[in-house]
């Protein structure tokens, strides 16, 4: 396949810094490769070009694509094509001495840097039940993503308990890290950092050349091209090493601002945004033809994105048709949308589609259980890709294996596996020892723990072993009590500390694991509410059945698939349902906190919560991509989730769907960005031509579109505004005596009891009864 103007004119740019804007599925992969290699057509050294992804699979990809389109007239083994990681590494080889490295110094793994941290904790005296390792190699990774030292942080005097702390033990496991000869994976970006930037500050000798002096000078000059893909997925560091390297180069990045969903762990999209201002001579070109998806697919994913403030923008359009309407479907709770997304895949079935063209999606793990839960009822195989199957995952394994040993005391495997979860310093040693003298007498590990000392255990962990012993007698005692199956659980989850660890990790992950933990407990009361007469013992059973059934699976080839829509990115289905479109889902509860702050507070959103807003925004956007012919869109009513019942209010970004491009009912109108919206009223899109009576809003109402109608005159004069709602359009300038001028949103009702939503310049949207307001 040719290349497009747009593709070929990317291709072919020289002279100038370069930004190519690559949106879903227009090719950029191609772009890169046929740029690269025709660099080495022109007769550049494959030496000479350096090319920066992010994955060591899509860097084995460019690689392998470029051998392929040159056909063994150039060496493709000189070219520096790598991750930001591996070529970071490939420079500290040879030249870390002067960061403090040898050749042959030790890169260390995740596991690795929390047995560092866990060493640093002993050391300086800081207990773990206060602020986990794993927290503060998060929250030092955040600082090195920012390009930031130890020293540095300390002369900025940052502020924050996690800063300061993150300091001082930061210090140390550096030290120690050194001391090793290792670094770990933010070191590697850091250190390269810190190595060119320091070459060439010394000055050569007469007649010397600079190279002479510092030899990093030659690797700073090596390069005539860089090529750096997904460049909106960079952070400071990682921008401040491609500024670096590509000192004399030309720069080409590619890259999508639509698609930049990383900011929780260190991205910067303004990295992207502010490319061509940063480039003087900067050329942008924008790649926009979509060979993926299907008109009525692109229209939606546009719009959607195009209410973000913070894009370069684009519009993709496609050669493909229009294709089959989005379908919208309005569900009564999470059950019925499991039911409903099965009956889909089995429609896409029957219409030979292949299962592993098949994509269910959902904005956090802990929704997938539902799902899973239907998907084996109905003995359909599916995959979990980038996670795993909800009962598979650790949290939730720990938390059944406790409930397994309540109900059965004698289960070793269960005791081995919680007796240290979490942390309470009940250590191999020890558990070896009860192990033998348990298998000596041929009882449970429980009953030998009872009495730690005949093992040979004493001492502070013979004190440990009594204080589990009790809590595991004090949760049994609840179980034989009868308590309510989900309050068990969660008397589980508090009185062993589990919970309370997650939350005080602070980190993503963590998150995450609580919400799936939450949602756990849910799915346990939910069975107790429904099967009255079973047990707990009845409970776990079934679990284990679901465990062991055919339907899941992570391997599985022929399968459908289910993702979170972060693990999507990337990747492109026949047919997507992107389930869970409800405010508080997604958009997540924590961004929509900030606006409801915001609201509460009577003040404009900060930078930083618009910010993450606009990343829910492109989520959306990436994940409506990722439909090739087929994209479904659910939501609930009422949804349990994370133990909790939740009203359900449709997505604004099922809202913003263009109403030609779907299939199904769109929901009235929701709160949006810049001011948090009431619910549950309708909002003509302009004024209505003619009188007619005002409608009830409901909860999953249409929009009301009339392309048609002619702009009304703004009313104006001391009357108040009153009558019924075809007096009033969108944008109409309304004053209230206490709240000032502001423009009218929104209106519910009719007559006296006429409400309207006004936005006010000072306190953001209000819901007034139309008596107290009048036109200007």
């Amino acid at each position: 396949m040719q290349l497009n103007p747009a593709q070929q004119a990317a291709v072919e740019h020289r002279g100038s810094p370069l930004l190519v804007l690559a949106g879903a599925g227009t090719g950029k992969t191609r772009v890169i490769t046929h740029r690269v290699a025709a660099l080495m057509d022109e007769g550049v050294p494959p030496w000479r070009i350096l090319a920066v992804t992010f994955t060591n699979k899509a860097a084995a990809e460019m690689r392998a694509r470029i051998e392929k389109m040159c056909e063994g007239k150039v060496d493709v083994s000189q070219l520096w094509v790598g991750t930001f990681h591996s070529i970071s590494a490939r420079i500290l080889r040879r030249h870390g001495e002067s960061v403090g490295l040898s050749r042959n110094f030790a890169i260390y793994d995740t596991d690795d840097q929390i047995r560092l941290m866990k060493r640093v904790f002993k050391e300086l005296n800081r207990d773990e039940d206060q602020v986990k390792p794993r927290a503060i190699l998060g929250h030092l990774d955040q600082l090195k993503n920012r390009g930031l030292t130890i020293d540095q942080v300390e002369q900025l005097g940052l502020e924050g308990f996690m800063t300061r702390l993150t300091a001082l033990l930061g210090r140390r496991y550096q030290e120690l890290l050194r001391a090793a000869d290792a670094a770990d994976f933010g070191d590697l970006l850091v250190l390269a950092v810190k190595l060119l930037e320091k070459a060439g500050t010394e000055q050569p000798r007469p007649g010397a050349q600079l190279v002479d002096v510092d030899p990093v000078i030659g690797l700073k000059r090596r390069f005539l091209h860089v090529v750096v893909d997904e460049y909106q997925d960079t952070n400071p560091v990682q921008a401040r090493l491609v500024e670096l390297l590509s000192g004399r180069a030309q720069l080409c990045v590619v890259g999508d601002d639509d698609q930049a969903i990383y900011g929780w762990r260190g991205a910067d999209v303004s990295q992207i945004l502010g490319f061509p201002d940063r480039q003087p001579g900067c050329e942008l070109i924008r790649l926009e033809q979509n060979y993926r998806s299907t008109g009525h697919i692109l229209r939606c994913a546009d719009a959607i994105i195009r209410r973000n403030e913070g894009r370069l923008g684009k519009t993709l359009w496609s050669e493909l048709g229009d294709g089959a309407l989005v379908t919208l479907r309005a569900c009564e709770d999470e059950r019925e949308e499991a039911r409903f997304v099965v009956n889909e895949i089995l429609d896409a079935l029957n219409e030979d589609i292949p299962p592993e063209e098949i994509a269910v999606f959902y904005r956090t793990h802990a929704q997938s259980r539902v799902i899973e839960q239907q998907l084996t009822d109905h003995g359909m195989r599916y995959a979990i890709f980038g996670g795993l199957g909800f009962f598979e995952r650790k949290e939730i394994k720990d938390t059944l294996a406790y409930l397994r040993l309540l109900q059965n005391p004698a289960s070793d495997l269960d005791f081995t596996r919680i007796v240290n979860e979490p942390a309470r310093g009940i250590g191999d040693t020890t558990v070896g020892r009860l192990t033998a003298l348990a298998a000596n007498r041929n009882v449970p590990l429980l009953t030998v723990a009872r009495n730690p000392e005949e093992a040979g255990v004493s001492g502070a962990a013979a004190k440990r072993l009594h204080g589990f012993v009790a809590m595991i007698d004090e949760l049994t005692a609840r179980l034989h009590a009868n308590v309510p199956l989900g309050q068990l659980a969660a008397e589980v989850l508090e009185r062993t500390g589990y919970r309370d660890a997650l939350v005080h990790e602070g980190s993503e992950e963590s998150e995450a694991r609580v919400e799936n933990l939450d949602e756990f407990v849910g799915a346990l009361t939910e069975f107790a509410q429904e099967n009255p007469d079973q047990t707990l013992a009845d409970y776990l059973e079934q679990v284990s059945l679901v465990s062991d059934a055919d339907g899941g699976g992570h391997g599985e080839v022929r399968a459908v698939r289910l993702m979170t829509i972060h693990s999507a990115k990337g990747l492109e289905f026949e047919k997507v349902i992107l389930t869970g479109m409800e405010e508080k889902v997604f958009p997540h509860s924590r961004v929509i906190a900030g606006e409801d702050a915001a609201r509460e507070e009577g003040r404009r959103l900060r930078p930083e919560e618009r910010a993450q807003i606009e990343e829910e925004r492109r989520l959306a956007y990436v994940a409506v991509t990722r439909a090739k012919r087929q994209l479904v869109i659910t939501w609930a009513k009422r949804r349990r989730l994370y133990n909790q019942e939740f009203i359900g209010t449709p997505s604004r970004f099922v809202r913003d769907l263009p109403p030609d491009s779907v299939r199904g009912r769109v929901p009235g109108v929701i709160r949006r960005e810049a001011a948090v919206m009431p619910q549950g009223l309708s909002l003509p899109s302009a004024p209505p031509r003619a009188p007619a009576p005002a409608r009830e809003s409901s909860w999953n109402s249409d929009i009301v579109y009339d392309e048609g109608a002619a702009a009304a005159p703004a009313r104006r004069g001391p009357a108040a505004v009153h009558g019924d709602a075809p007096t009033l359009y969108k944008g109409m300038a309304v004053r209230h005596r206490q709240y000032g001028e502001g423009t009218l949103v929104g209106w519910d009702g009719s007559g006296s009891n006429l409400k309207l939503a006004i936005n006010f310049p000072v306190v953001g949207v209000k819901t007034i009864l139309a008596r107290f307001c009048e036109p200007l």
